[in-house]
Parts: structure tokens; C-alpha cells; sequence
């Protein structure tokens, strides 16, 4: 007989394990959440707000209480950990940037991954602006085609590169796969938010 001390076998043998209830809304509980997710999870202040926000819903659900007051208390929260250096759009959003451009990020894409993460208008324009150069652009691409084998860099694509292009006799059939395959590759550089003068570079160029 079960005598509430062990917990009940799951379905498929695995036992359940009974989650602790949310600690209840407090200013010191909020401060420890924010440094233990700040350690693991670099994010905006709005990102933090997000995590807050989500963590007071679960406890009001459980013990109750005044959201509105658990609101002001992130808000403290998060202007405390912009005062102690935890959070910093500015230098959170300049390391995202740097990251997805290296890892060959359009500016498009870029923009959007700012915005999803919680950066403010006015910051974004600025980060996005020390990065709007074309040919910085063009390096996106080309890092972009490079990593998703497009173009040139796709296997067996530059096979006769180091032969003579006379001495290669295509058919009708291989040009219009090789087409079908460009169209392809345009395609998934568009898709990556590169317009289609800058895309055509990095894949005729490398």
C-alpha cells in the first residue's frame, strides 16, 4: 500500500517526481532569480522582464497575490541589475551582433534577432549601423554560403575548377541543372534575408 511517501511509477515505469511549489512573491526571491538566469543566460532587460514576469504568473497561480505589485518589483529588479553591471543592452546587444554576423547573419536577420530578444528601437538602429556596410554584408554571405555549402563551396561544385573550362563539355541537361541549382541557392540566401545583388556575389565569388 502507498503511503503517500514514495511517489507513484509514471506510465512506462519512470517515477514522478513532485515539483516544489513556487516560492511566493518577494524582492529578495526575484533578486536571486534574476542573478541565478543572468549567470547562465546573458539577456536584455526586457528579457529579464520576461523571465520575471513568467516567474511571478506561476507563483500568483499557486499562492496568489497582486501581479500589479509583483510588476513594480521586476521593474526594481531590473533597474538593480542594470545599476550593478548584470544587465546591459547595449554591450548584450553588440555581442549578438557580433555572433551572428560571424556566423554569417544578414542584416535582416540580424534586426530581427535584436528585436525578438528585446532590444529597443533606438539601440537596435545604432547596433545595426556600425555593421550596415555592404561589403560587411557581402562577408555575411559569403560566411553564409560557405557554412550551408551554396554555390561554390558545395561538394564536387568547383570539381572543374582546376581543369580548363574549355576542356568541359557541358550538355543542355547540365546547364539546366546547374540553373535549377542556382535558383536553389538564391533561394535559400534570400530566405537568409540577403537581397539578390549581394547573394549572386557570394555565390560566384566564394
Amino acid at each position: 500500500m502507498n503511503n503517500g511517501a514514495t511517489p507513484a511509477p509514471a506510465p512506462g515505469g519512470k517515477r514522478r517526481r513532485n515539483r516544489r511549489p513556487p516560492p511566493k512573491i518577494s524582492p529578495a526571491d526575484f533578486e536571486r532569480a534574476a542573478l541565478r538566469h543572468l549567470q547562465r543566460f546573458p539577456c536584455s532587460a526586457e528579457g529579464l522582464r520576461a523571465v520575471l514576469l513568467r516567474r511571478a504568473k506561476r507563483s500568483h497561480t499557486h499562492h496568489g497575490g497582486d501581479l500589479a505589485e509583483a510588476e513594480s518589483i521586476i521593474e526594481a529588479t531590473v533597474v538593480r541589475m542594470a545599476a550593478l553591471g548584470f544587465v546591459d543592452d547595449r554591450r548584450y546587444g553588440r555581442a549578438l551582433v557580433r555572433s551572428l554576423r560571424a556566423r554569417g547573419g544578414s542584416l535582416r536577420r540580424v534586426a530581427a534577432r535584436l528585436y525578438a530578444k528585446g532590444i529597443a528601437s533606438p539601440l537596435r538602429d545604432e547596433l545595426l549601423e556600425e555593421v550596415r556596410a555592404p561589403q560587411a554584408e557581402l562577408e555575411a554571405a559569403r560566411t553564409y554560403a560557405r557554412r550551408r555549402r551554396l554555390g561554390i563551396h558545395r561538394p564536387l561544385a568547383g570539381h572543374g575548377r582546376s581543369q580548363e573550362p574549355e576542356k568541359i563539355e557541358k550538355t543542355e541537361n547540365d546547364r539546366e541543372a546547374e540553373n535549377t541549382q542556382r535558383q536553389r541557392d538564391l533561394g535559400a540566401l534570400a530566405r537568409a534575408g540577403f537581397g539578390f545583388d549581394i547573394a549572386s556575389r557570394a555565390l560566384d565569388e566564394g
